[in-house]
Protein backbone atom coordinates (compact mmCIF):
# COMPACT_ATOMS: atom_id res chain seq x y z
CA UNK A 1 0.00 0.00 0.00
CA UNK A 2 2.64 2.14 1.26
CA UNK A 3 4.49 1.54 -2.25
CA UNK A 4 1.40 2.47 -4.75
CA UNK A 5 0.85 5.55 -2.73
CA UNK A 6 4.70 6.80 -3.37
CA UNK A 7 4.33 5.50 -7.13
CA UNK A 8 1.47 7.63 -7.23
CA UNK A 9 2.94 10.92 -5.66
CA UNK A 10 6.41 10.62 -7.35
CA UNK A 11 4.62 10.75 -10.94
CA UNK A 12 3.30 13.91 -10.61
CA UNK A 13 5.27 15.74 -13.02
CA UNK A 14 7.42 18.59 -12.74
CA UNK A 15 5.81 20.94 -15.10
CA UNK A 16 2.60 20.77 -12.25
CA UNK A 17 4.91 20.92 -9.02
CA UNK A 18 6.66 23.96 -10.18
CA UNK A 19 3.13 25.66 -11.04
CA UNK A 20 2.92 25.70 -14.79
CA UNK A 21 -0.49 25.22 -14.54
CA UNK A 22 -1.51 27.79 -11.83
CA UNK A 23 -3.81 29.68 -12.56
CA UNK A 24 -4.10 33.15 -9.87
CA UNK A 25 -7.73 32.81 -9.94
CA UNK A 26 -7.84 29.08 -8.41
CA UNK A 27 -8.91 28.52 -4.92
CA UNK A 28 -9.96 32.25 -4.15
CA UNK A 29 -5.81 32.74 -3.80
CA UNK A 30 -5.90 36.15 -5.41
CA UNK A 31 -8.73 37.90 -2.66
CA UNK A 32 -5.69 39.25 -0.77
CA UNK A 33 -1.90 39.11 -2.14
CA UNK A 34 -0.56 37.70 1.11
CA UNK A 35 3.42 36.66 1.10
CA UNK A 36 5.02 33.85 0.49
CA UNK A 37 1.28 31.66 -0.32
CA UNK A 38 1.50 27.84 -1.03
CA UNK A 39 0.00 27.64 -5.01
CA UNK A 40 -2.77 25.04 -4.89
CA UNK A 41 -1.80 23.81 -7.81
CA UNK A 42 1.47 22.42 -6.99
CA UNK A 43 -0.58 21.24 -3.41
CA UNK A 44 -3.55 19.52 -4.76
CA UNK A 45 -2.16 16.20 -6.77
CA UNK A 46 -0.17 15.11 -3.20
CA UNK A 47 -3.56 15.56 -1.08
CA UNK A 48 -5.91 13.96 -3.96
CA UNK A 49 -3.16 10.98 -3.44
CA UNK A 50 -3.38 11.30 0.23
CA UNK A 51 -7.04 11.88 0.43
CA UNK A 52 -7.02 8.33 -1.37
CA UNK A 53 -4.86 6.39 0.85
CA UNK A 54 -6.53 7.59 3.73
CA UNK A 55 -10.12 6.23 1.93
CA UNK A 56 -11.44 9.64 1.58
CA UNK A 57 -11.67 10.62 5.09
CA UNK A 58 -9.49 13.19 6.02
CA UNK A 59 -9.24 15.55 8.85
CA UNK A 60 -7.00 18.04 7.63
CA UNK A 61 -4.49 20.23 9.71
CA UNK A 62 -2.23 23.70 8.53
CA UNK A 63 -1.02 24.87 11.98
CA UNK A 64 0.67 27.60 9.66
CA UNK A 65 -2.48 28.31 7.73
CA UNK A 66 -1.34 31.63 6.19
CA UNK A 67 -3.80 32.82 3.28
CA UNK A 68 -5.32 29.17 3.72
CA UNK A 69 -4.66 27.97 0.63
CA UNK A 70 -4.36 24.31 2.11
CA UNK A 71 -7.75 24.75 3.69
CA UNK A 72 -9.57 25.90 0.65
CA UNK A 73 -7.63 22.88 -1.59
CA UNK A 74 -9.17 20.29 0.98
CA UNK A 75 -12.48 21.52 1.07
CA UNK A 76 -12.61 21.01 -2.66
CA UNK A 77 -11.87 17.35 -1.88
CA UNK A 78 -14.74 17.32 0.88
CA UNK A 79 -12.16 17.15 3.54
CA UNK A 80 -12.67 18.30 7.25
CA UNK A 81 -10.43 21.33 7.66
CA UNK A 82 -8.33 23.30 10.31
CA UNK A 83 -6.19 26.09 10.25
CA UNK A 84 -4.40 28.31 12.85
CA UNK A 85 -1.85 31.14 12.73
CA UNK A 86 -0.30 33.88 14.96
CA UNK A 87 -0.94 36.54 13.12
CA UNK A 88 -4.82 38.01 12.83
CA UNK A 89 -4.59 39.04 9.15
CA UNK A 90 -4.50 35.33 8.40
CA UNK A 91 -7.63 34.61 10.49
CA UNK A 92 -9.40 37.07 8.69
CA UNK A 93 -8.82 36.18 5.50
CA UNK A 94 -9.33 32.13 6.39
CA UNK A 95 -12.47 32.53 7.18
CA UNK A 96 -13.38 35.03 4.63
CA UNK A 97 -12.57 32.04 2.13
CA UNK A 98 -13.90 28.87 4.03
CA UNK A 99 -17.11 31.03 4.60
CA UNK A 100 -20.15 30.63 2.08
CA UNK A 101 -20.93 34.07 0.25
CA UNK A 102 -23.88 33.91 -2.59
CA UNK A 103 -22.85 37.00 -5.42
CA UNK A 104 -26.05 38.20 -4.92
CA UNK A 105 -25.14 39.09 -1.03
CA UNK A 106 -22.25 40.33 -1.83
CA UNK A 107 -22.98 42.23 -4.89
CA UNK A 108 -26.15 43.33 -3.14
CA UNK A 109 -23.40 44.71 -0.17
CA UNK A 110 -20.89 45.88 -2.67
CA UNK A 111 -23.79 48.25 -4.03
CA UNK A 112 -24.80 49.56 -0.64
CA UNK A 113 -21.03 50.29 0.31
CA UNK A 114 -20.70 52.33 -2.67
CA UNK A 115 -23.96 54.49 -2.22
CA UNK A 116 -22.62 54.66 1.10
CA UNK A 117 -18.90 56.11 0.11
CA UNK A 118 -20.50 58.07 -2.47
CA UNK A 119 -22.53 60.02 -0.49
CA UNK A 120 -20.50 60.50 2.72
CA UNK A 121 -19.34 64.24 2.62
CA UNK A 122 -17.15 63.94 6.02
CA UNK A 123 -13.65 64.61 5.46
CA UNK A 124 -12.84 63.49 9.46
CA UNK A 125 -10.18 60.65 9.65
CA UNK A 126 -11.39 57.49 12.04
CA UNK A 127 -8.17 56.02 12.63
CA UNK A 128 -4.82 57.22 14.20
CA UNK A 129 -1.81 55.72 15.10
CA UNK A 130 1.76 56.65 15.32
CA UNK A 131 3.73 57.70 11.96
CA UNK A 132 0.27 57.38 10.12
CA UNK A 133 1.02 61.02 8.40
CA UNK A 134 4.42 58.94 6.79
CA UNK A 135 2.48 55.93 5.67
CA UNK A 136 -0.54 57.18 4.12
CA UNK A 137 -1.23 60.64 2.73
CA UNK A 138 -4.06 62.59 3.90
CA UNK A 139 -6.69 61.94 0.66
CA UNK A 140 -5.60 58.05 1.18
CA UNK A 141 -6.89 58.74 5.00
CA UNK A 142 -10.11 60.65 4.21
CA UNK A 143 -10.82 58.21 1.67
CA UNK A 144 -10.00 55.08 3.43
CA UNK A 145 -12.04 56.68 6.15
CA UNK A 146 -15.40 56.62 4.21
CA UNK A 147 -14.55 52.68 3.28
CA UNK A 148 -14.23 51.89 6.98
CA UNK A 149 -17.07 53.97 7.80
CA UNK A 150 -19.35 52.09 5.61
CA UNK A 151 -17.77 48.69 6.29
CA UNK A 152 -18.37 49.43 9.83
CA UNK A 153 -22.57 50.15 9.27
CA UNK A 154 -22.80 46.66 7.97
CA UNK A 155 -24.88 44.79 10.12
CA UNK A 156 -24.14 41.31 9.51
CA UNK A 157 -20.42 40.34 10.48
CA UNK A 158 -19.75 38.13 7.59
CA UNK A 159 -20.26 41.05 5.26
CA UNK A 160 -17.96 43.26 7.25
CA UNK A 161 -15.11 41.00 7.48
CA UNK A 162 -15.00 39.99 3.86
CA UNK A 163 -14.97 43.85 3.19
CA UNK A 164 -12.15 44.16 6.04
CA UNK A 165 -10.11 42.09 3.78
CA UNK A 166 -10.89 44.32 0.46
CA UNK A 167 -9.70 47.07 2.87
CA UNK A 168 -7.12 45.14 3.44
CA UNK A 169 -5.63 44.62 -0.41
CA UNK A 170 -6.62 48.42 -1.08
CA UNK A 171 -4.13 49.66 2.10
CA UNK A 172 -1.67 47.07 0.23
CA UNK A 173 -2.02 48.52 -3.28
CA UNK A 174 -2.47 52.68 -1.80
CA UNK A 175 -0.48 52.84 1.18
CA UNK A 176 2.96 54.86 0.97
CA UNK A 177 4.66 51.15 1.50
CA UNK A 178 6.50 49.89 -1.38
CA UNK A 179 5.29 46.43 -2.15
CA UNK A 180 8.23 45.05 -3.31
CA UNK A 181 8.95 44.10 -0.16
CA UNK A 182 6.83 42.24 3.32
CA UNK A 183 9.34 44.78 5.23
CA UNK A 184 7.70 48.04 5.91
CA UNK A 185 9.52 50.16 3.51
CA UNK A 186 8.91 54.04 2.74
CA UNK A 187 8.38 55.15 -0.69
CA UNK A 188 10.48 58.29 -1.41
CA UNK A 189 9.43 61.72 -1.26
CA UNK A 190 9.40 62.50 -4.84
CA UNK A 191 7.39 59.49 -5.62
CA UNK A 192 4.89 59.90 -3.19
CA UNK A 193 4.17 63.12 -4.51
CA UNK A 194 4.27 62.05 -7.98
CA UNK A 195 1.94 58.95 -7.12
CA UNK A 196 -2.01 59.47 -7.29
CA UNK A 197 -3.96 56.76 -5.97
CA UNK A 198 -7.49 56.73 -4.62
CA UNK A 199 -8.23 54.23 -2.22
CA UNK A 200 -12.09 54.34 -3.25
CA UNK A 201 -11.33 53.79 -6.55
CA UNK A 202 -8.56 50.91 -5.75
CA UNK A 203 -11.49 49.35 -3.57
CA UNK A 204 -14.27 49.40 -5.78
CA UNK A 205 -12.04 47.77 -8.49
CA UNK A 206 -10.66 45.28 -5.68
CA UNK A 207 -14.24 44.03 -3.94
CA UNK A 208 -15.32 43.31 -7.97
CA UNK A 209 -12.30 41.18 -8.54
CA UNK A 210 -12.81 39.63 -4.81
CA UNK A 211 -16.37 38.84 -5.55
CA UNK A 212 -15.46 37.29 -8.73
CA UNK A 213 -12.67 35.18 -7.25
CA UNK A 214 -14.31 33.42 -4.33
CA UNK A 215 -17.69 32.86 -5.52
CA UNK A 216 -15.71 30.72 -8.63
CA UNK A 217 -13.89 29.08 -5.78
CA UNK A 218 -17.84 28.42 -4.02
CA UNK A 219 -18.66 27.35 -7.23
CA UNK A 220 -16.51 24.80 -6.92
CA UNK A 221 -17.65 23.21 -3.90
CA UNK A 222 -20.78 23.36 -4.99
CA UNK A 223 -20.14 21.11 -8.07
CA UNK A 224 -18.25 18.77 -6.03
CA UNK A 225 -21.13 18.42 -3.80
CA UNK A 226 -19.75 19.61 -0.75
CA UNK A 227 -22.52 22.40 -0.08
CA UNK A 228 -25.61 21.80 1.80
CA UNK A 229 -28.35 24.36 2.35
CA UNK A 230 -25.77 27.19 2.02
CA UNK A 231 -23.25 25.42 4.03
CA UNK A 232 -20.03 23.51 3.86
CA UNK A 233 -20.64 20.17 4.48
CA UNK A 234 -17.71 19.02 6.83
CA UNK A 235 -16.16 20.91 9.87
CA UNK A 236 -13.93 24.35 9.66
CA UNK A 237 -12.35 25.71 12.30
CA UNK A 238 -10.26 28.78 11.87
CA UNK A 239 -8.12 29.34 15.16
CA UNK A 240 -5.79 31.98 16.44
CA UNK A 241 -2.82 30.63 18.43
CA UNK A 242 0.78 30.46 18.59
CA UNK A 243 1.97 26.95 17.28
CA UNK A 244 5.12 27.25 19.13
CA UNK A 245 2.82 26.47 22.25
CA UNK A 246 0.55 24.22 21.36
CA UNK A 247 -2.22 23.19 19.00
CA UNK A 248 -5.64 25.22 20.48
CA UNK A 249 -8.41 22.56 19.14
CA UNK A 250 -8.71 19.20 20.77
CA UNK A 251 -9.40 17.27 18.04
CA UNK A 252 -7.04 14.97 16.06
CA UNK A 253 -6.18 14.57 12.36
CA UNK A 254 -4.48 12.23 9.92
CA UNK A 255 -3.27 14.95 7.25
CA UNK A 256 -1.11 17.97 7.85
CA UNK A 257 0.07 19.80 4.97
CA UNK A 258 1.99 23.25 5.89
CA UNK A 259 4.82 25.00 5.09
CA UNK A 260 6.67 27.01 8.30
CA UNK A 261 7.17 30.82 8.45
CA UNK A 262 10.67 30.67 6.79
CA UNK A 263 12.37 32.81 4.20
CA UNK A 264 13.07 36.50 4.81
CA UNK A 265 14.71 38.20 7.94
CA UNK A 266 17.67 35.67 7.91
CA UNK A 267 14.86 32.65 7.91
CA UNK A 268 11.74 34.06 8.54
CA UNK A 269 9.10 36.43 6.42
CA UNK A 270 7.63 39.30 8.26
CA UNK A 271 4.16 38.36 8.03
CA UNK A 272 3.47 40.82 10.55
CA UNK A 273 5.30 43.87 9.29
CA UNK A 274 3.46 42.91 6.34
CA UNK A 275 0.03 42.98 8.46
CA UNK A 276 0.30 46.00 10.30
CA UNK A 277 -0.64 48.86 8.37
CA UNK A 278 -4.18 46.80 7.04
CA UNK A 279 -4.44 45.67 11.04
CA UNK A 280 -4.67 49.82 11.59
CA UNK A 281 -8.07 49.46 9.86
CA UNK A 282 -9.76 46.47 10.47
CA UNK A 283 -11.23 45.87 14.21
CA UNK A 284 -10.08 43.24 16.34
CA UNK A 285 -13.59 42.24 17.67
CA UNK A 286 -14.57 41.27 14.04
CA UNK A 287 -11.66 39.25 13.47
CA UNK A 288 -11.34 36.64 16.99
CA UNK A 289 -12.01 37.61 20.42
CA UNK A 290 -9.54 35.14 21.50
CA UNK A 291 -6.59 36.84 20.03
CA UNK A 292 -4.36 37.98 23.46
CA UNK A 293 -1.55 39.68 21.65
CA UNK A 294 -1.19 43.21 21.53
CA UNK A 295 -0.19 43.13 17.77
CA UNK A 296 -0.49 46.32 16.97
CA UNK A 297 1.48 47.52 19.97
CA UNK A 298 5.03 47.70 17.76
CA UNK A 299 5.37 47.22 13.80
CA UNK A 300 7.57 44.05 14.97
CA UNK A 301 4.78 42.81 17.17
CA UNK A 302 3.77 39.96 15.58
CA UNK A 303 6.83 38.83 13.88
CA UNK A 304 8.57 39.10 17.27
CA UNK A 305 6.28 36.62 18.44
CA UNK A 306 6.66 33.90 15.67
CA UNK A 307 9.30 31.26 15.15
CA UNK A 308 12.44 32.51 14.86
CA UNK A 309 11.53 36.02 17.12
CA UNK A 310 12.39 37.11 20.72
CA UNK A 311 13.26 34.25 22.93
CA UNK A 312 13.81 34.59 26.43
CA UNK A 313 15.99 31.45 26.81
CA UNK A 314 19.13 32.42 25.73
CA UNK A 315 21.27 31.39 22.40
CA UNK A 316 23.70 29.14 24.15
CA UNK A 317 21.20 27.14 26.22
CA UNK A 318 19.23 26.86 22.68
CA UNK A 319 22.11 25.27 21.09
CA UNK A 320 22.59 23.31 23.86
CA UNK A 321 19.41 21.94 23.46
CA UNK A 322 18.35 21.76 19.14
CA UNK A 323 22.55 21.20 18.19
CA UNK A 324 22.23 17.38 20.18
CA UNK A 325 18.76 16.97 17.36
CA UNK A 326 20.29 18.33 14.42
CA UNK A 327 24.24 17.49 13.52
CA UNK A 328 23.40 19.30 10.34
CA UNK A 329 22.16 23.07 12.38
CA UNK A 330 25.18 22.35 14.79
CA UNK A 331 27.72 22.06 11.47
CA UNK A 332 26.46 25.09 9.89
CA UNK A 333 26.35 27.37 12.97
CA UNK A 334 29.61 26.52 14.37
CA UNK A 335 31.51 27.42 11.20
CA UNK A 336 31.00 30.98 12.27
CA UNK A 337 33.02 33.37 14.55
CA UNK A 338 32.52 36.34 16.24
CA UNK A 339 29.82 38.82 14.31
CA UNK A 340 28.97 36.51 11.62
CA UNK A 341 28.11 33.81 14.32
CA UNK A 342 25.72 36.87 15.66
CA UNK A 343 23.91 36.59 12.38
CA UNK A 344 23.10 33.24 12.90
CA UNK A 345 21.34 33.34 16.34
CA UNK A 346 17.86 33.80 14.72
CA UNK A 347 18.30 30.64 12.89
CA UNK A 348 18.98 28.87 15.98
CA UNK A 349 15.96 30.71 17.47
CA UNK A 350 13.89 29.54 14.21
CA UNK A 351 14.90 26.11 14.22
CA UNK A 352 14.58 25.51 18.32
CA UNK A 353 10.97 27.32 17.66
CA UNK A 354 10.15 24.63 14.91
CA UNK A 355 10.96 22.23 16.90
CA UNK A 356 8.96 22.92 19.60
CA UNK A 357 5.95 23.31 17.67
CA UNK A 358 6.88 20.18 15.81
CA UNK A 359 6.56 18.27 19.34
CA UNK A 360 2.97 20.34 19.70
CA UNK A 361 1.73 19.21 15.85
CA UNK A 362 2.53 15.54 16.87
CA UNK A 363 0.20 15.69 19.82
CA UNK A 364 -2.62 16.42 17.47
CA UNK A 365 -1.77 13.82 14.68
CA UNK A 366 -2.94 10.07 14.91
CA UNK A 367 -1.79 6.75 14.36
CA UNK A 368 -0.92 6.44 10.45
CA UNK A 369 -1.06 10.03 9.71
CA UNK A 370 1.07 12.05 6.82
CA UNK A 371 3.04 15.09 7.57
CA UNK A 372 3.61 17.31 4.04
CA UNK A 373 5.45 19.89 4.86
CA UNK A 374 6.92 22.52 2.07
CA UNK A 375 10.70 24.52 3.03
CA UNK A 376 13.13 25.46 1.02
CA UNK A 377 17.19 26.46 2.14
CA UNK A 378 18.58 29.82 2.15
CA UNK A 379 21.86 31.47 2.25
CA UNK A 380 22.99 32.69 5.68
CA UNK A 381 26.34 34.48 5.63
CA UNK A 382 26.51 33.65 2.11
CA UNK A 383 26.43 29.96 3.30
CA UNK A 384 23.21 27.76 2.60
CA UNK A 385 20.86 26.44 5.62
CA UNK A 386 19.79 23.11 4.70
CA UNK A 387 16.57 23.55 5.96
CA UNK A 388 14.98 20.56 4.57
CA UNK A 389 18.00 18.38 6.12
CA UNK A 390 17.48 19.83 9.74
CA UNK A 391 13.87 19.49 9.36
CA UNK A 392 14.41 15.37 8.06
CA UNK A 393 17.07 15.32 11.35
CA UNK A 394 14.32 16.76 13.69
CA UNK A 395 11.52 14.14 13.38
CA UNK A 396 14.14 11.19 12.97
CA UNK A 397 15.14 12.57 16.37
CA UNK A 398 11.19 11.79 17.27
CA UNK A 399 11.29 8.39 15.54
CA UNK A 400 9.54 9.91 12.84
CA UNK A 401 11.49 8.79 9.06
CA UNK A 402 11.01 10.54 5.87
CA UNK A 403 8.22 8.64 3.65
CA UNK A 404 9.00 10.22 0.50
CA UNK A 405 10.15 13.58 -0.97
CA UNK A 406 9.76 15.97 -3.91
CA UNK A 407 11.54 18.95 -4.88
CA UNK A 408 10.12 21.83 -7.13
CA UNK A 409 11.09 24.98 -8.38
CA UNK A 410 9.17 28.34 -7.05
CA UNK A 411 8.79 30.05 -10.54
CA UNK A 412 5.08 31.93 -9.22
CA UNK A 413 5.30 32.07 -5.01
CA UNK A 414 5.72 35.57 -4.02
CA UNK A 415 8.84 35.83 -2.02
CA UNK A 416 10.99 38.33 -0.61
CA UNK A 417 13.84 40.08 -2.82
CA UNK A 418 17.53 39.70 -1.90
CA UNK A 419 18.77 41.35 1.45
CA UNK A 420 21.82 41.57 3.18
CA UNK A 421 21.53 38.68 5.18
CA UNK A 422 20.17 35.75 2.79
CA UNK A 423 19.17 35.12 -1.06
CA UNK A 424 16.41 34.33 -3.30
CA UNK A 425 15.42 30.89 -3.18
CA UNK A 426 14.53 29.40 -6.52
CA UNK A 427 13.35 25.77 -5.16
CA UNK A 428 12.11 24.23 -2.36
CA UNK A 429 11.26 20.61 -0.54
CA UNK A 430 7.99 18.83 -0.22
CA UNK A 431 8.79 16.10 2.57
CA UNK A 432 6.46 13.55 3.53
CA UNK A 433 6.35 11.87 6.78
CA UNK A 434 4.49 9.17 8.17
CA UNK A 435 3.38 8.98 11.79
CA UNK A 436 3.13 4.96 12.41
CA UNK A 437 2.75 5.20 16.38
Amino acid sequence: MDQDIKKNILSISTDTLNGKYHIKNDFARSILNYPAMMVPSVQEPIIEYLSMALNNNVSLLDPFVGASNTLVTGMKYGMNVCGQDINPLSILISQVKTSYYSIEELIDAQKRLIDTIKNDNLNSIEIDFFNIDKWFTKNSQVELSKIYRAVNKEASLKIRKFFWVVIAETIRLTSNDRTSTFKMHIRSIEEINQRFVSPIKTFIKVSHNSIESLTKYIHVINENGYLQKGKYSKNIDIIWGDTNLGINTKKTFNLLVTSPPYGDNHTTVTYGQFSYLPLQWIPSEDIDNNITIDYLRTIQEIDSKSLGGKSKINTKEIEEQIFCKSNTLKDFISQFKNEEREKTKKVSRFVYDLDKSIDNILLKMRKNSFLVWTIGNRNVNKKIVRNDLILNELFKFKKIDLFTDLEREIMSKRMPRRNNFSSMMNKEKILIYKKTQ
